[in-house]
This record gives C-alpha cells, structure tokens and sequence, in this order.
C-alpha cells in the first residue's frame, strides 16, 4: 500500500513499529507516535487517532512487466540505502502456504474461504468485494468484466510476477501474476477487452494494452485508463478489515 505523507497540512515520515495487528504490520508517525495500520492508512491510537492517509494505487508488478511499461521508471538502488539487508530473501518462509494460520493472528477467522487464500480486495461505491485470484488468473492473460455498486469495472491479470513470500528467496516463490483493475472507458467512450494469450486487446479500436492499463500500440496508443485502487491480499486481512464483503469465487 502506498500512502500520502501529509498530515493536516505537514508532512512527516513513518517507521515500523514492531506490533502487529490481525498479522498485520502497525507503523507510527514520527511527528506524534501516533499508530496506524498499514492495510487502511488510518491512525487508531495516539494523538491522530481517526485521521486517514490519502492512498495512491500501486499495485504489485513483476518487474519486467515495470521495465517495459515505464522505461524511464525510477528504481530504489539497494546499494544505497543505507543499510545491509538480504534483501532478495524472505523472512517469513512458508506465509503464502494457503493451508497454514496467519502468524499471531488473534481473532475469529470468516470461513467462506481458507485465510490464506490470495484474493484481489475492491472497494468501490462504499461496496466491498474480495475476488479469489483463481477467479481471476488462468495459465496466460485473463480478463475479467466485474460490475461493483454503480460501477462497470475490468480486472485484467497477467503472469510472470513470483510471491516473495512462499520459498526461502523471491526468486524460487510460485508465479501468483500481476494484477490491474480499471474503468473500461476513455472520454465517453466505453472499451470492451479480451486476451489473446499473449495480452490484451479492445475490441472497439483493436489498440493493445498492458496491465498496467497503458495501451502500447494501435489507435489508442499512450493512453492510460483509470486505475482503481485495489489490494494484493490474503482473505482473514481482507475480511478483518472489511467485514461483511462479498466475495466471489472462493476456493473453499
């Protein structure tokens, strides 16, 4: 999740603050040591208690899909932070095997699906929904029309991104793909999409897009869709945090 550092007009940086929450990561303002949870950007103790973070979409990428979406794309250096990290390796072993408990996690668990199953988290029109990521992915691009509250939304997957959270290293994780959520339209004009195996296409001008919703070559080439602001996660914090959501397509 990525969020905006201005707070009541100032800005401030963030830290870890070594609590968790429903297994979930707790950081805290540096400005007043208020807490805040990472998985909605909102403060729950301390002197900002109540106050939310602006959220800016960031999805999850592989980053050969980054590479060729955004060329001139800034990349962290790891070199150059400061610090001596591992930082191709995973901590926590093991936390995307669908069939264990989250770590720590204290509460009671929405039993529609296993807690750890991968799902794709939308919330839109004050509507919730959490869509499995089998419902969505498949063995190459896949495109899913999904209708949210008022809205007509596309959700477009593609393969090739490893999880950083199964194997010992991001490298060895199994190929969980990269994710996009849009608005089909451009003006007043509403697109339709397919996949041809290989990415995708609309149907109204035949101009090809990536997952990143960026149209790469046809008619509409340079053109960016809306993106909708969507989370990468596993059931139980999805649930936790937004309870009572429908969900589609879950395993079991």
């Amino acid at each position: 999740m990525t969020y905006g550092r201005e707070i009541n007009g100032s800005e401030t940086t963030f830290g870890t603050s070594g609590r968790l929450f429903a297994s979930a990561l707790v950081m805290y303002d540096r400005a007043t040591e208020s807490l805040w949870t990472h998985f909605d950007g909102k403060a729950v103790v301390g002197l900002l208690a109540g106050t939310q973070l602006d959220v800016f979409g960031s999805p999850l990428m592989a980053w050969s899909e980054f590479r060729t979406v955004y060329p001139d794309g800034l990349v962290l250096d790891e070199t150059k932070t400061g610090h001596t990290r591992d930082y191709g390796a995973n901590p926590y072993f093991g936390y995307d095997d669908p069939d264990t408990t989250p770590f720590l996690f204290r509460g009671d668990f929405d039993e529609r699906a296993r807690a750890k199953e991968r799902v794709v988290g939308v919330s839109v029109d004050g509507v919730d929904v959490a869509y499995s990521l089998q419902s969505v992915s498949g063995e190459s691009h896949t495109v899913t029309a999904v209708s949210q509250g008022a809205s007509d939304l596309v959700v477009l997957w593609s393969p090739g991104q490893a999880t950083a959270l199964e194997g010992p290293s991001v490298q060895f994780g199994r190929d969980v793909g990269t994710i996009g959520v849009f608005v089909p339209k451009l003006g007043d004009k509403t697109l339709s999409f397919t996949s041809d195996g290989e990415g995708f296409v609309d149907a109204e001008t035949g101009t090809r897009w990536s997952v990143a919703g960026v149209a790469t070559d046809g008619e509409l080439t340079g053109s960016q869709l809306q993106r909708v602001p969507h989370l990468d996660t596993f059931w139980f914090a999805w649930s936790t945090y937004r309870p009572g959501s429908e969900l589609v397509g879950a395993v079991g």
